[in-house]
């Protein structure tokens, strides 16, 4: 089944999007970063759902260096840790190429956003001629849909449909929302939400 080096931003939203993404893939070995958010939530996943599969966590440094909470998961979850050693402002994407040339192929957590260390890992990824599967996530600020007119909310919705956002991921944001509005409006709101896949 080959190998897979999983990148993914630190300050996801969307884990019912990672967990999908996740369940469309199999790999005899995983590679991951170590980071807190996506790389770890990855880790957790992949353990419980893929157990008798190689999960190797790669740092830049030492297991030491790592944040508590990433840590204690890598602890848990990693079959093997393989520490770089490196402490220079590179750090970061020495590890990552690691990772992209260690394996078959990349799986990318992203948002599209076209900076940080999950783009570069992207673009070194492709320059090596490495195979990037993609998943989307979609990062929403709840305070955003909370401001919201009906009518805007309404907007909002349509939009989502249009690109595809799952309803799992909107769907208690916009319940919450709905409070705000008269009894009257709720039947057009949740039409639209039912829209969403």
């Amino acid at each position: 089944m080959g190998s897979i080096a999983f990148t993914g931003n630190r300050d996801y939203t969307d884990p019912a999007s990672l967990y999908r993404g996740l369940d469309q893939v199999r790999a005899d070995r995983y590679f991951f970063g170590g980071a807190r958010g996506a790389d770890t939530d990855a880790l957790k996943y992949i353990a419980r759902t893929q157990p008798l599969t190689e999960r190797i966590v790669v740092v830049p440094n030492r297991l030491a260096d790592q944040p508590i909470k990433a840590h204690a998961v890598i602890r848990a979850h990693a079959t093997s840790v393989i520490e770089l050693g490196n402490t220079g402002p590179g750090r970061y994407q020495i590890r990552n190429q690691y990772m992209v040339d260690h394996a078959d192929r990349v799986l990318a957590f992203t948002d599209g956003r076209k900076s940080g260390g999950t783009f570069n890992t992207i673009q070194y990824a492709i320059r090596q001629g490495k195979v990037v599967d993609y998943v989307q996530w979609y990062n929403f600020d709840v305070n955003v849909i909370y401001g919201k007119s009906e009518v805007e909310l309404l907007q909002w919705l349509k939009e989502c449909a249009l690109n595809e956002v799952p309803e799992l991921v909107v769907k208690g944001m916009v319940v919450g929302a709905m409070k705000k509005f008269p009894r009257s409006s709720w039947p057009n709101i949740l039409d639209e939400l039912h829209r969403l896949r």
